[in-house]
């Protein structure tokens, strides 16, 4: 199997290059390459500069070694001179926001706070090259911001950054250019938002067919349960969609009494942040109570969500009295792919003007 296969770049001083690509892409490959961890099979690798690399979370730290003691060892893995480290240290320190944690053994830390120590120290090199390999992935949002304004820095100042993320907005935001590599060849490169919704397409597509759940027997239902549940896109049953796509939730449930009977859904992250609701309590259906199975459905003609992974909670209750007789949460989870710039969980439509007089 190769990982790189005729792949070809040239990628010029200051270029901010973002990789795209599910797992197994070759993107990782790739950096390494750069870096000069991995030699080619064939082919050649040229780089010019002073290159820094942050590809895996604790390469280059000693897990017995203290946070101080890291900074020097990773430092000098990186030709800093001793005297050199220690005149920056309190700044490296300052921006790993560590100060608290510096003088414990680094094998104590979260990942999220060894990619702040191993940010810090690339911050202080002031490389010709940087390549990162999904370090903001683990890092808290305040702190992935303070990354990205640093890489913008590292930009202005003439910088070569190759960047692999996950994230659209991430890569939208630092990069000047992306690729998309799949099956380690090179399927698109140019403009980072119309690469990464290429890229998404791609993957979005990939899910067709999966978004229909069974649900089970449940010995705690009498007079609704709650059978089945299916997302689609309106053409096709899947799990994935892009923003601003169709949306289509329907539910099956079987009454065994004539009960006006009201369904009602929630969208939630993955950890249980509320993002929307609503029931069909106002809505024709709800009043239709014959014995028998039912099928109901919410439908958007945009789904206004960006890139995450979300959540959809289902539940039956009396339309008057409020009465719940059957509930299932998380019973179908969903991807959502960004289209367009954005950050957060929502997608807000509108339009920025230029600047005028106050």
């Amino acid at each position: 199997m190769w990982a790189l296969r005729d792949v070809s770049l040239e990628i010029e001083p200051g270029t901010a290059l973002g990789v795209v690509g599910a797992n197994g892409a070759g993107k990782s490959t790739m950096l390494k390459l750069l870096a000069g961890i991995l030699p080619p099979d064939s082919g050649t690798v040229e780089t010019g500069g002073n290159v820094v690399s942050l590809l895996e979370l604790g390469a280059g730290f000693h897990p017995d070694f203290t946070g101080r003691e890291n900074v020097v060892l990773n430092a000098s893995i990186h030709g800093m001179a001793r005297d050199d480290v220690e005149d920056r240290m309190q700044r490296i320190i300052d921006f790993s926001e560590l100060e608290g944690f510096i003088d414990a053994p680094v094998r104590t830390y979260s990942s999220g706070m060894y990619m702040r120590l191993g940010f810090a120290v690339a911050s202080e090199l002031k490389p010709d090259i940087l390549l990162l390999d999904e370090v903001l992935a683990v890092g808290d949002a305040a702190f992935q911001s303070k990354c990205l304004a640093r890489i913008a820095e590292f930009q202005r100042d003439g910088c070569t950054i190759v960047f692999v993320s996950h994230s659209q907005w991430a890569v939208q935001t630092v990069c000047t250019r992306a690729v998309w590599l799949s099956g380690g060849n090179i399927v698109a490169d140019g403009d980072p938002q119309t690469v990464c919704e290429a890229y998404h397409k791609g993957l979005a597509a990939v899910g067709e067919e999966h978004g229909a759940v069974e649900v089970g027997e449940d010995a705690d239902w009498k007079t609704a349960r709650i059978t089945a549940v299916r997302l689609s896109n309106g053409e096709h049953v899947t799990d994935r969609f892009m923003s601003g796509e169709p949306f289509r939730l329907e539910v099956d449930y079987e009454l065994t009494e004539p009960v006006p009977t009201t369904t009602g859904m929630t969208i939630r992250t993955t950890d249980g942040a509320l993002i929307a609701g609503t029931d069909n309590r106002v809505e024709p259906a709800a009043a239709d109570p014959f014995v028998g199975t039912h099928r109901v459905a919410f439908a958007l003609d945009a789904i206004p969500l960006m890139e995450g992974r979300f959540s959809v909670d289902v539940s039956l209750e009396a339309t008057t009295g409020g009465q719940k007789f059957h509930e299932r949460e998380r019973v179908a989870d969903f991807t959502m792919f960004a289209r367009g710039r954005g950050f957060g969980p929502v997608a807000v439509s509108g339009a920025w003007t230029g600047s005028v007089p106050a």
